[in-house]
């Protein structure tokens, strides 16, 4: 990926926006981290990493969330393992033994608590602590906790440690439901042992992951699988019940069941209007979004909706 600095920033910042700590894969190999993403933005990035590019300025809240780790590197005790890159191997069917590998940033060998690092936004943090074990944070410390497991590292707890870029001492005085310290952890209940078929659902899944991304990998961009909404980190998707000869809806569902019970107690002329939540991983944070035909209809629609507004 090529790194510009369009803005003349200076080079101090510009040139550790070049240091890349995750490294490249060959197709026999892939990151916790990667695995998080759909499988046409593995593809999709993994294809054409040497035509994307991204401007440094673009690169703010990177440079931020390496500097935290940067800051505590070095400073861990005897008994802890920081900044660490373990692999295991998993089986593949048809395509052989494939390696796994997740960079965790700190395990403590008495306490065998597994902990991750996360510098973001209070509303983030929120979302996260809303979605418990079914956020995709919780899912990656799930898998380093596959792979310390597998490596003779037992855990008995994980969790995140937030930082709060946007954190402000005047909300928290204001608000008790605001976080209300800068820093704080959000530990995973994910039970007291780490169990055979556990694992083994886990590696399965794996497995099935890794095998669709290299089913695609040579495939047409037009046949590799779009992202889902969550990993498209789409936003605001809802049923809207509307009224033939109305514009605007009697009602917005953001559930597709309440839509159609709300619909059966109302009379003829009412019908369902689905209306896609706005994709914000592709609109702001996906590298390869240009190379993206789902991205590119989108936005295509969007510029659609924008001339008939003007038009009427």
């Amino acid at each position: 990926m090529l790194i510009t600095n369009k803005f003349g920033l200076p080079e101090p910042y510009y040139r550790s926006c070049l240091h890349d700590n995750h490294p490249r894969f060959g197709w026999d190999s892939f990151s916790v981290t990667e695995l998080m993403k759909g499988t046409r933005e593995i593809v999709l990035n993994r294809r054409y990493w040497e035509e994307l590019e991204m401007d440094c300025v673009d690169m703010i809240w990177t440079v931020f969330g390496t500097a935290v780790h940067s800051v505590m590197e070095g400073h861990e005790s005897d008994n802890e393992l920081a900044e660490e890159r373990i692999s295991m191997e998993v089986p593949c069917g048809e395509y052989g033994i494939r390696k796994v590998s997740g960079g965790f940033d700190l395990y403590n060998g008495d306490t065998k608590i597994l902990t991750d690092y996360k510098t973001t936004g209070v509303f983030s943090y929120q979302m996260k602590l809303q979605e418990g074990t079914e956020s995709d944070w919780a899912k990656q410390l799930r898998v380093y906790w596959l792979i310390l497991q597998n490596a003779g590292f037992p855990v008995k707890g994980v969790r995140n440690t937030v930082f709060l870029k946007d954190w402000s001492k005047t909300q928290a005085r204001r608000d008790r439901s605001y976080p209300q310290k800068p820093i704080l952890n959000i530990n995973y209940d994910f039970g007291p042992v780490f169990r055979s078929d556990v694992a083994a659902d886990m590696i399965a899944d794996l497995s099935c992951k890794i095998q669709e991304i290299l089913q695609y990998k040579d495939a047409l961009e037009e046949d590799i699988p779009i992202c889902t909404p969550d990993q498209r980190w789409e936003r605001d998707e809802c049923w809207a019940i509307m009224k033939t000869g109305r514009k605007s809806a009697v009602k917005r569902h953001f559930k597709k069941f309440d839509a159609e019970q709300h619909l059966q107690t109302l009379g003829a002329g009412h019908y369902i209007e689905h209306r896609s939540g706005v994709p914000v991983k592709c609109m702001d944070y996906c590298n390869c979004a240009d190379k993206c035909n789902f991205y590119k209809n989108y936005m295509a629609s969007l510029e659609a909706q924008s001339e008939e507004t003007i038009n009427e």
